[in-house]
């Protein structure tokens, strides 16, 4: 009976990941409110329900308005495109299947096409503008490019957000958590697939390959003035212009380069 009360008990870790996921949806929905705030808004919704799928320390609220914060620039313009990419693709398919002619029908069924490689693109551009670095080009290319390499478990997560959004429909209830569940549902997929993408650090010289990566990464940001967001293959990655590493790399050795400058400013004095 005690064991039921024990906050590390499942049932209570799934209560309160629910109540993140109500929580993340209502700030999803009060930060797009502007419209134009929807790609940073979604992109913050990602980056934590991809820490809570890993049981990672994390404060929603707080780990949402950062990640807003840090992607609004990129994140914005994200969103811009994409919703108008939305509109034109559901105007069009809608203007073809109506004009009722045969070669309209066919222009219609070519353009239901390319709307699902829109919409698997949509699956993967927030959570890779929360998880990664590059530029916002980067970061088009290779939603594409990994949805389309991961074609069944994407076709998974647009079946989920279908079934939630019919499911909000039938039962108006579940609005309350919608898109966090959505983001929450798809983050369990999202996690075993990225995986795939973050370069492993060589043991004996992860330190000074990653502090390399970062000098170069902040010496093109300051000349370009834009941030650097991304993820790619080995192969794609050898003839990419940026290299890609994960947020978390750069959170974790911040630290250690720290200790290291200081270490070789020491040397320096004793040798004088």
């Amino acid at each position: 009976m005690g064991s039921l009360f024990n906050l590390d008990n499942p049932i209570w870790r799934f209560m309160g990941k629910l109540v993140d996921v109500f929580i993340l949806t209502l700030l999803w929905a009060v930060c797009c409110i502007p419209i134009i705030t929807i790609g940073p808004a979604s992109t913050a919704v990602y980056y934590v329900t991809l820490k809570l799928v890993r049981d990672e320390e994390s404060y929603t609220v707080r780990s949402f308005f950062k990640s807003f914060k840090e992607n609004f620039k990129q994140g914005s313009v994200i969103g811009i495109i994409m919703t108008l990419l939305l509109v034109f693709f559901l105007y069009d398919i809608y203007a073809y299947f109506m004009m009722g002619t045969q070669i309209s029908r066919i222009l219609g069924i070519v353009f239901l096409g390319i709307f699902l490689l829109y919409l698997i693109t949509l699956v993967y551009v927030y959570p890779l503008q929360a998880k990664f670095y590059n530029k916002i080009r980067f970061t088009l290319r290779n939603a594409l490019f990994i949805g389309v390499k991961h074609i069944f478990r994407s076709l998974a997560m647009i079946v989920i957000a279908v079934a939630v959004i019919v499911g909000c429909l039938f039962f108006p209830p579940l609005i309350l958590l919608s898109y966090g569940l959505i983001a929450f549902l798809q983050s369990y997929f999202l996690v075993v697939i990225f995986d795939k993408y973050i370069p492993k650090e060589d043991e004996a010289n992860g330190d000074s390959v990653v502090a390399e990566a970062k000098r170069e990464l902040e010496a093109q940001e300051a000349e370009e003035g834009e941030q650097v967001h991304i993820v790619m293959t080995q192969q794609d990655q050898q003839q990419a212009d940026t290299q890609v590493f994960s947020r978390e790399m750069f959170a974790s050795r911040e630290p250690k380069e720290e200790t290291d400058s200081a270490a070789t400013q020491d040397n320096k004095e004793e040798q004088k």
